[in-house]
C-alpha cells in the first residue's frame, strides 16, 4: 500500500517510524545482544602473571581446573589467538596500559618506565570522571610502588590500593602478596559508589612463582631417595633417579608433543639457554638439570600455581556479584606473557615460541558482548585492551592507540580485522642490540632475531601447531616468507620501529 503524506497524521507518521524501526531492528541479524554498551560501565581488568594461553580448563586443559575463568570465558568472549606484545613483564605491561607496543612506550626491558608524554588508561578514564584504582602489581618500574623500600611511590593517573604492610618483607611471592589483594579488592567492590563508576586494576602475582622451580627454593632431600618440593602452600614429590618409586609421579602431566629442542633453531634462542642473566636463569638451570622427570614437576607446579590464582579470582567475582555491579561491569581477563611451559625444554618467558607469547583474552560485559563465544578467527594483542575499554566507556580519546578496538569483532564475528600482528623480544638489557621480532597472520608465523647465525624461522602452524621445525629455505614457502619479511618492514615504517632491517634476510 502506498503511503499518502497528507492521510497520516503527525502523530501516526511518527507511530509508523518507531514500529518500522522496531521491526528492522527485530529482524536484523546480530550475535550481540544488544547494540550499545550501557552509559558508562564499571572496568574491571584482572590480569595474571606468567599464564599462557591454554592454562586455563576452558580451553581443554585436562590437567587443571580453572572454575572460575572458565566463568569468565562463558560471560563473555574468548579469543583463541591473542598475544602479548613482548613475553617480558615491564614491555607487556606498557601496553596493557596505554594501546602502544614496548619499542613506542619506552619500556623495552624490565625497569624502565613509560614515556612521560604517553598518557595511561587511568589517567584517560579519570578524566572522564571515573574513579581509577590499582590493586597488586605494576611493574613499570616498581613492581609494588606501595612498599616502603620502593623509589616511585605513586602511578599516574591510578589511586593505589592498600592491600599489605608497606613495611612488610618481602613481596616476592604471589602466595605472599595474592591473598591479601584479593581481601582488598573484595573490601573495595562493597564500598562503591553508584553515582561514579570504576575502573580498578587486579593485577595477581601468580603462577609467576614457577620461576623459582628450577632455581630448587623449597627443595628438601628425604631419607627414602625421593626429593620433596614444598613450595608455597603445596608440595609434590619427584624421584631423584627415574626409575626410582614410579607411583610417587605416576599422575604427574605428561610432556608436551613439542618437548624437543628444534634442529638447528637459531643461534640467538640456543645462546639464551646457556646465558646467566636475571632474565634467563630459569632456563639455563632447567636445561642443565632437568631431566623428563623433573620437566613434568615443572609443569605440575605451573598447573598448581594456576589453580592457586583461579582460587583468588573467583573472590573477586563473587563480591562483585554480591554488590550488584556484575551487569554494569566490563571485565578483560588476560596476563602480561605466557611461560615455556616445558615446550622446546624452555622454562619461564623471554621467547617467542606460542607458550611465551600467547596469552589469555577474555572480555565480557552482559547485555554488549555476547555470552559463550569463543573466537578463533582474529588476531587480537594486549595493545587493543586500552582502546577497546575506550570505547565502551564512550571515551573519545585524542591520543594515538597503535591497538584497535575489539568491539566490532566482539560484537560481529564477521567483522573486517587486521591481517598480522607483531611481538617483540629484547631479552637482555647488558646488549641493547639483542633483540627479536614475531610476525603472526593467520596461518604462518615469522620470527626475526638480530644476533647470531640462523637468525630466522617460519613455521607453517596449520600443518605444524607445536612450532617444531622452521621451513626457512624450503623453496614451496619462498613467496610467503618473503611477504611475512614486508609485512614487518611496512610495520616498522608505520610505528617507527628501528628494529635493524639487517637482520632479515632482503
Amino acid at each position: 500500500m502506498l503511503l499518502n503524506n497528507k492521510a497520516f497524521s503527525s502523530r501516526a507518521l511518527l507511530l509508523f517510524l518507531a514500529v518500522s524501526s522496531a521491526l528492522f531492528s527485530a529482524c536484523s541479524s546480530s550475535d550481540t545482544a544488544s547494540d550499545s554498551a550501557p552509559a558508562s560501565p564499571n572496568v574491571l581488568l584482572i590480569f595474571t602473571d606468567q599464564q599462557h594461553i591454554d592454562m586455563m580448563s576452558a580451553t581443554g586443559n585436562p590437567y587443571l581446573h580453572t572454575p572460575n575463568m572458565d566463568r569468565l570465558a562463558r560471560r563473555g568472549v574468548m579469543f583463541r589467538n591473542a598475544y602479548c606484545t613482548s613475553p617480558v613483564c615491564g614491555p607487556a605491561r606498557s601496553s596493557i596500559v596505554t594501546g602502544r607496543m614496548p619499542h613506542e612506550t619506552g619500556v623495552e626491558w624490565n625497569g624502565d618506565s613509560i614515556r612521560a608524554e604517553i598518557q595511561n588508561v587511568g589517567e584517560l578514564f579519570r578524566q572522564a570522571g571515573y574513579r581509577t584504582t590499582w590493586g597488586g602489581k605494576w611493574h613499570l618500574p616498581e613492581s609494588y610502588p606501595q612498599r616502603t623500600k620502593a623509589r616511585h611511590k605513586f602511578i599516574r593517573g591510578f589511586d593505589l590500593l592498600p592491600f599489605k604492610n608497606p613495611d612488610d618483607e618481602p613481596w616476592m611471592l604471589g602466595a605472599e602478596t595474592d591473598p591479601p589483594l584479593t581481601r582488598a579488592v573484595v573490601d573495595y567492590l562493597g564500598e562503591q559508589d553508584a553515582d561514579q563508576p570504576f575502573f580498578l586494576a587486579v593485577s595477581y602475582h601468580n603462577p609467576h612463582d614457577i620461576c623459582f622451580y628450577a632455581r630448587k627454593d623449597g627443595w628438601v632431600s628425604k631419607e627414602d631417595s625421593l626429593l620433596e618440593i614444598r613450595h608455597y602452600g603445596f608440595e609434590y614429590r619427584l624421584p631423584d633417579v627415574v626409575g626410582t618409586h614410579p607411583e610417587a609421579f605416576a599422575e604427574l602431566p605428561p610432556l608436551p608433543p613439542n618437548h624437543a629442542i628444534e634442529e638447528g633453531e637459531p643461534e640467538f634462542i640456543t645462546t639464551k639457554r646457556h646465558q646467566h642473566d636475571e632474565y634467563g636463569l630459569e632456563t639455563k638451570l632447567a636445561n642443565q638439570e632437568f631431566g623428563p622427570l623433573e620437566w613434568r614437576g615443572y609443569l605440575n607446579a605451573y598447573l598448581r600455581l594456576t589453580e592457586m590464582v583461579d582460587a583468588e579470582i573467583g573472590q573477586v567475582l563473587d563480591a562483585l556479584e554480591a554488590n550488584g555491579l556484575d551487569d554494569n561491569t566490563i571485565i578483560v581477563f588476560t596476563s602480561d606473557h605466557g611461560d615455556g611451559a616445558a615446550a622446546h625444554k624452555w622454562s619461564a618467558k623471554l621467547s617467542l615460541y606460542r607458550e611465551a607469547s600467547m596469552v589469555p583474552m577474555l572480555v565480557s560485559l552482559p547485555g554488549t558482548i555476547p555470552a559463550q563465544k569463543v573466537d578463533e578467527r582474529h588476531l587480537v594483542s594486549q595493545i587493543d585492551i586500552a582502546p577497546t575499554l575506550c570505547d565502551y566507556a564512550g571515551i573519545p580519546v585524542e591520543v594515538p592507540f597503535t591497538g584497535k578496538s575489539l568491539r566490532p569483532i566482539l560484537e560481529r564475528s564477521e567483522a573486517d580485522w587486521r591481517d598480522y600482528i607483531i611481538v617483540e623480544l629484547a631479552d637482555y638489557k647488558p646488549d641493547p642490540d639483542r633483540k627479536g621480532r614475531m610476525v603472526r597472520t593467520d596461518r604462518f608465523k615469522y620470527t626475526t632475531f638480530t644476533t647470531g647465525a640462523r637468525n630466522e624461522q617460519f613455521f607453517d602452524l596449520e600443518k605444524d601447531p607445536g612450532e617444531t621445525q622452521s621451513l626457512i629455505g624450503d623453496p614451496a614457502y619462498e613467496k610467503e616468507i618473503e611477504q611475512h619479511r614486508e609485512m614487518l618492514r611496512q610495520w616498522m615504517e608505520q610505528t617507527d620501529d628501528h628494529y635493524p632491517l639487517a637482520a632479515t634476510a632482503e
